[in-house]
């Protein structure tokens, strides 16, 4: 039987957690890290952490009520442990403000719940198969302050999977409010283009990826000339010699089509092999 940690509580999946009062549900009022562990160790937890910080500040949210790091630390270790998971695996840090109030909080103290599960191999594996993707563009995603975090406020992201689930494609390209193309479903995204590669700022309105951090600085090593821009269009990408998206889990991931257009991977491969050889703290 699986165990969650509520703070700092280990409890049984199947015990209650919650009450209807609780803020994440009723409201949204919650932010979430996804982040890789491997073995007992998260992968880039500072960096994960950092961004929690920023958007519990955003929000108003006691950054006081929050374990600090190290003991957070220490509970995903323990909660790994208490699941017996051995390999690499998926935890989910969900920080919630605690109840009461209606829209307005009572207080703005917080909880947090860790859940973790295992993943099938170790690493981050670059897909044999590359993704075919398409674009959402029945609704667009606004650029302000909250865009950059990982809320529990997603129905943005949950109709864009049900876009994608409806067309069969593997992933979505999301546009923002001035009709660029910033991201995938759930991961940032790049292209290259005569060995320049680009990606969208974090101002335009895409999510401050952590594994986006770690492949920014893995091209900049490479030699590779990079390039932040404001977001791309369609005809653009449909230009591009190599398309991949990044996200915490699973690292790189290869494009290989959108509409007409294939892809090559002879970049993603190099990057996919210099990721697993990059320090993961």
């Amino acid at each position: 039987m699986a165990f969650h940690c509520l703070n700092g509580k280990f409890i049984h999946s199947t015990e209650h957690i919650f009450s209807a009062e609780n803020r994440a549900f009723r409201y949204g009022d919650a932010l979430f890290e996804t982040i890789r562990c491997h073995h007992t160790v998260p992968a880039f937890f500072k960096a994960h952490y950092r961004r929690l910080i920023r958007g519990m500040a955003l929000l108003h949210m006691n950054i006081g009520s929050l374990p600090t790091e190290d003991q957070l630390r220490q509970h995903i270790e323990q909660l790994i442990q208490k699941n017996y998971i051995v390999n690499h695996s998926r935890l989910r840090l969900t920080v919630f403000r605690n109840n009461g109030g209606l829209y307005t909080p009572a207080d703005n103290n917080v909880s947090f719940l860790m859940e973790v599960s295992p993943l099938p191999q170790n690493g981050y594996a670059l897909n044999a198969k590359g993704l075919m993707v398409g674009i959402f563009e029945e609704q667009l995603k606004p650029i302000n302050a909250l865009a950059s975090f990982k809320s529990a406020n997603a129905l943005f992201y949950v109709m864009a999977g049900i876009h994608r689930k409806e067309h069969l494609w593997d992933d979505c390209l999301l546009v923002n409010q001035n009709n660029k193309i910033i991201e995938g479903l759930s991961s940032n995204l790049f292209w290259i283009k005569n060995s320049h590669v680009y990606t969208p700022y974090v101002s335009s309105g895409c999510v401050d990826g952590i594994m986006r951090q770690q492949v920014i600085a893995i091209i900049k090593e490479s030699g590779l000339s990079l390039h932040e821009v404001p977001g791309t269009t369609k005809p653009k990408l449909l230009e591009a010699d190599e398309i991949f998206l990044t996200n915490a889990i699973q690292g790189i991931q290869w494009v290989v089509g959108l509409d007409y257009r294939r892809y090559y991977s002879k970049y993603v491969k190099q990057l996919s092999l210099a990721l697993n050889q990059h320090p993961i703290n």
